[in-house]
């Protein structure tokens, strides 16, 4: 801060004084109790109108005021006034000030207004006013702020001289921790330039600054270009005061006592009227040509124009809007009005009211659900159709009202129509039919169908999901399905409760509301995927109380809270495998497995099924293409040899949108698909025989395996690694852990067998062996390969190969006892897809074998065995050679006995 010398002018000014300015006449607004009005310089000093009350600064009349010829220190009109060298300094915070007007100024500093107070009894009034340099204030940028100077660099050189015309006080809020503010009305009388030499008396917050008046710009009024400029800003000036009412009253003022035919005051006054920054105005403020400065000041209202017409519009668009909506509610509720006096139309609640109260008349609603709507009912009477409490208690009668309380469709149990209901929509799957005529027989002779839980298992494609529609057909039953895979909220199954914003029923009502009736039949899908629980509960048990049939006779859905019935629907369950599904649910449900079909199924459920709606999806007309029954069957075996008929049914398909290319092309008219250009339309072959080898090698023994896509070959390889004295068995193939100890049973029981059937073989106690199985990257598990992995460790310690055309299954114990297996089929099938001949099996699965349908068995000879004692006789001995040569000889007498027969 700097520093100056009190012994200069001080004394001398305080005896000059200051003349006084004559202001114009006017009478002043009275000063509100709150406020503390200063008192007004000695007589004959500068007055002013009453103090505006608009942030926007007023101008004062320059006709009484004017420059003395050859001065730098005096303003002359009828009294002229003398400037002194020496002004405190305010520095502005936000906008400059402007030559003409009178500016309120806010003083937070209660000691810079009370010095001001005191300059100005003593009879010194004047003030410099100038921007400070990169000032940033956050506030009303319209309105004139002040604050502290620490130095006289921090403002800019240019700024104006003024005279303090009153100084009020704006008491604090009350209860607040503000301070009172000061604002300080100033008349800003000319421009003057800052010499930056400063002083600070002892005791005062102000710098002292010395100042020199700039002299006044010369201008000739006759100017074109300065005429033009001054009746182009006058016009601006008008369209915005027409845009922006603010401004009118203001103006009107400001132009009586404005001499607008003088461009500087001119470019002043149009200047101040915008809202430009404090930088913009700054450099129209330092501008020292009239010209210059009449163009700046232009380009500052253009803006303030384009500013002010932008808000307007927005303004006019926002007043549309409200008044359309306004105007649409009050005709909305002119015409309820007017409807209800002439009894088109009641009220909202009554009207939903009588609309509950008809649904109610269909239904057998029992006791308990009636008492819960009749509350309700009574309590939507009371609420208002605008509260949110309103919506809620009317979706609840919705739902209440919508369920098919009582209503049951009528069952059809007629035998027969059932049974050609499923034969039209399935072929095969005998078993599955069986069952299900069965549960309708049942229903015919109770004259009722009871519901009942079926989970029908099953690799993917095999028509698990058809099979749940064609139950519903067969019985006469609605039809709805929802698919539990993933599932992951209790939520869907039981509801949300009301208090929840969105909340809604569960699966099981939205599936009753859907289909209304009670009794419909229920498809849930993929039951070993739903999801485990977690924070939104877990959905699996939640299925518990809807699949039993002990406790769905009055499940409580947390949405509606009232008990319902769900006893007689006909709930069917769709998974790939058991093993994930939570043991007390799967105790509930009836399983029902589904395995894959053979190549003779496949073909006609090709030609059956999936041609036809194959021809209907591409719109390919029999006449256009035609597939040979021999194709479709070189199609399945070469191309889709999963258990189910999905694959299949997309090649089907590929094929006939080939077909409609060539024919939108011209390039055919017909096609007909056979074995031989079958690749020009599915490509080459996916795969080709599932055998290995042609004939096995030492070591190598087929196995059969089931997958959850049916069944699979599996090949059991071993070989001798290195001779060691701690020989041991290394095994790979991405095994399991029970396949693991089947590796370890069946390693210890081949050595203790080897002694039995070959004595003096150590091989064992030499070599060390490896075990693997093909396709590593597959996991593999489970016990049915205990007899294929002790015949490949005998093979290889035999040195006898075993017969490629024989496969093997089931488990072995350590005693050498074969046990059962799963999955006969499945394992026949595969067996089929590699030719094989023969397949041993333990003799607890002869049931099973028996089962099948003779076209699954054909080509196929199953032995049985109960020890590994048959199993031996079986791949090593002559069994096999004796088996065949009986049967050669009973061909050859049936030939004989033919030919015979034929001769007479």
């Amino acid at each position: 801060r700097e520093k100056t010398n009190d012994k200069s002018d001080d004394g001398k000014e305080a005896e000059e004084g200051q003349e006084d300015v004559e202001g114009e006449e006017g009478e002043a607004e009275k000063v509100p109790s709150e406020v503390v009005e200063v008192e007004r310089p000695a007589e004959g000093a500068a007055a002013s109108s009453a103090p505006a009350t608009s942030s926007r600064p007023r101008h004062r009349s320059r006709n009484s005021v004017g420059l003395l010829a050859g001065s730098n220190r005096t303003i002359s009109g009828p009294k002229p006034i003398e400037i002194p060298k020496r002004v405190p300094i305010l520095p502005l915070m936000r906008r400059p000030g402007f030559p003409g007007l009178l500016i309120p100024i806010s003083i937070p500093d209660g000691q810079i207004a009370h010095e001001l107070i005191n300059r100005k009894r003593a009879g010194n009034p004047f003030v410099g006013l100038f921007l400070k340099e990169s000032a940033k204030d956050t506030q009303d940028p319209n309105k004139f702020h002040t604050g502290s100077l620490d130095r006289l660099s921090d403002v800019h050189e240019l700024g104006c001289v003024g005279v303090v015309e009153e100084i009020l006080q704006v008491p604090r809020i009350p209860g607040s921790n503000s301070k009172d503010t000061y604002t300080v009305f100033v008349s800003v009388l000319t421009r003057v330039r800052l010499n930056r030499t400063a002083r600070k008396r002892k005791g005062d917050e102000l710098i002292e600054g010395s100042i020199t008046l700039e002299p006044a710009p010369s201008v000739d009024s006759n100017d074109l270009r300065v005429r033009a400029h001054s009746e182009e800003v006058v016009k601006v000036i008008r369209e915005i005061v027409r845009l922006s009412p603010l401004f009118k009253e203001q103006l009107q003022v400001l132009l009586e006592r404005v001499d607008i035919s003088n461009p500087s005051e001119l470019a002043d006054l149009s200047t101040s009227l915008t809202t430009a920054n404090g930088a913009q105005l700054q450099s129209v403020l330092e501008c020292p040509d009239v010209l210059e400065r009449l163009d700046m000041a232009l380009r500052l209202l253009k803006e303030e124009l384009e500013l002010n017409r932008l808000q307007q519009k927005i303004g006019k668009d926002l007043e549309e809007s409200m008044s359309k909506n306004q105007r649409r509610y009050i005709l909305t509720e002119q015409l309820k009005a007017i409807k209800k006096e002439l009894g088109i139309e009641t009220d909202e609640k009554s009207t939903l009211a009588e609309k509950f109260r008809q649904r109610m008349e269909n239904l057998d609603i029992p006791e308990h659900a009636q008492t819960v709507i009749q509350e309700e009912m009574a309590k939507l009477d009371t609420l208002e159709p605008s509260s949110s409490e309103f919506s809620v208690t009317r979706n609840y009668l919705e739902w209440l009202t919508l369920l098919p309380w009582g209503k049951y469709s009528e069952d059809t149990l007629e035998i027969h129509n059932a049974n050609s209901v499923l034969e039209r929509e399935h072929f095969g799957l005998k078993e599955i039919k069986e069952r299900i005529l069965e549960f309708i027989a049942v229903g015919s002779l109770r004259k009722s169908l009871d519901g009942k839980i079926i989970l029908l298992v099953g690799p993917p494609g095999v028509g698990k999901t058809s099979i749940g529609r064609s139950i519903a057909n067969a019985v006469g039953r609605e039809f709805y399905r929802f698919s539990v895979g993933g599932m992951g909220d209790v939520a869907e199954i039981k509801g949300h409760r009301r208090t929840y914003v969105g909340a809604m029923p569960g699966k099981l009502l939205q599936c009753l509301k859907k289909t209304k009736t009670s009794n419909p039949v229920v498809l849930i899908d993929e039951v070993d995927k739903i999801g485990r629980g977690g924070h939104q509960g877990d959905p699996s048990s939640a299925l518990l109380e809807v699949l039993d049939p002990e406790q769905n006779n009055s499940f409580t859905d947390h949405y509606l809270d009232v008990p319902y019935d769900l006893s007689k629907i006909l709930f069917v369950c769709t998974a790939n495998v058991t093993d994930t599904i939570p043991g007390p649910l799967l105790d509930r449900m009836e399983v029902l497995r589904l395995s894959g079909y053979v190549l003779e199924e496949k073909v006609e459920i090709a030609q059956k099924y999936l041609l036809p709606n194959a021809r209907k999806e591409t719109g390919v007309t029999a006449g256009q293409c035609s597939i040979r029954k021999n194709a479709l069957q070189a199609l399945a075996q070469d191309y889709c040899r999963e258990a189910g008929v999905r694959s299949l049914q997309k090649k089907i398909e590929q094929i006939l949108r080939k077909v409609a290319l060539q024919v939108v092309k011209g390039e055919k008219t017909k096609v007909l698909i056979t074995p031989s250009n079958l690749s020009d339309y599915v490509g080459n072959p996916k795969y080709s025989k599932d055998r290995f080898y042609d004939t096995n090698p030492k070591g190598v023994v087929n196995g059969l395996a089931w997958t959850s896509m049916g069944g699979a070959t599996l090949y059991i390889e071993t070989i001798p690694v290195v001779e060691s004295k701690s020989p041991s068995l290394q095994t790979t193939g991405s095994m399991g852990d029970v396949m693991k100890e089947s590796t370890s049973i069946a390693y210890s029981f081949a050595k203790s067998y080897l002694g039995t059937v070959s004595q003096g073989n150590r091989f064992f106690e030499s070599e060390n062996v490896h075990m693997h199985i093909p396709e590593g990257a597959t996991p593999k598990d489970g016990p049915s390969a205990g007899i294929t992995m002790v015949t490949s460790l005998l093979s290889l310690a035999l040195d006898r190969p075993v017969r490629s055309d024989l496969a093997m299954t089931g488990e072995l114990s350590l005693t050498g006892k074969v046990l059962a297996i799963g999955g006969v089929k499945e394992k026949v099938l595969a067996a089929r897809r590699s030719e094989i001949k023969h397949v041993i099996f333990p003799r607890r699965n002869k049931p099973d074998w028996e089962k099948l349908e003779d076209f699954v068995k054909e080509g196929i000879t199953a032995h049985f065995a109960d020890t590994y004692d048959d199993v031996y006789d079986i791949a090593f001995g002559k069994r096999l050679e004796k088996w065949e040569a009986a049967r050669a000889q009973e061909a050859e007498k049936e030939a004989e006995e033919k030919g015979a027969e034929d001769s007479k």
